[in-house]
């Protein structure tokens, strides 16, 4: 997958080419996208974890306190195909998510009586979370995968899409 930066007015407008920008076959579909853009970072303030406790809370307040910035919502083409595999991904990732949970939660309440039988039961509930920790870790890989990126430059003139084809960035150019 490549990267490509494309004037903001087009890509909030949709006016970019007709092209699936994940597989670079033409399409009449689209997507709409928002992302947050702005003030998430804190930048040098991690420092104050060195701080203690105090520089802890202070984090925590500066981090309150600051202001998201205004969404981008840009509308990219996208192929049906493209937007089923995204969308079998999240699924993918949300069941081994809950999996996951539910197997931990359940080895935890399997603990607490404290017999030998609900302890073989819990160890087998952590295995099973263990493995859909593993398993919900692939499928954020391919949702990943899967997505185009969208971001701001500095300039807030220009929006970097990543995880597109290369014949998308040809075209978008």
């Amino acid at each position: 997958m490549a990267a490509t930066t494309v004037f903001i007015d087009d890509a909030v407008l949709g006016r970019l080419p007709s092209v699936c920008a994940k597989d670079g076959v033409w399409t009449s579909d689209r997507l709409t996208f928002t992302k947050d853009v702005g003030a998430g970072k804190l930048g040098v303030a991690w420092l104050l974890v060195l701080l203690g406790p105090i520089g802890w809370i202070i984090l925590i307040l500066i981090a309150a306190t600051r202001g998201v910035g205004p969404p981008l919502t840009v509308t990219l083409p996208l192929s049906e195909a493209a937007y089923l595999r995204m969308e079998d991904a999240r699924r993918g990732r949300r069941r081994a998510s809950l999996v996951a949970l539910g197997a931990f939660l359940g080895a935890f309440v399997a603990l607490l009586p404290r017999t030998l039988d609900l302890r073989l039961l819990a160890l087998v509930l952590a295995v099973v979370a263990c493995g859909a920790a593993v398993r919900a870790v692939f499928e954020s890989v391919r949702f990943g995968r899967a997505t185009v990126g969208v971001d701001l430059d500095a300039s807030h003139r220009w929006v970097l899409l990543s995880g597109v084809c290369l014949l998308y960035t040809s075209r978008c150019v």
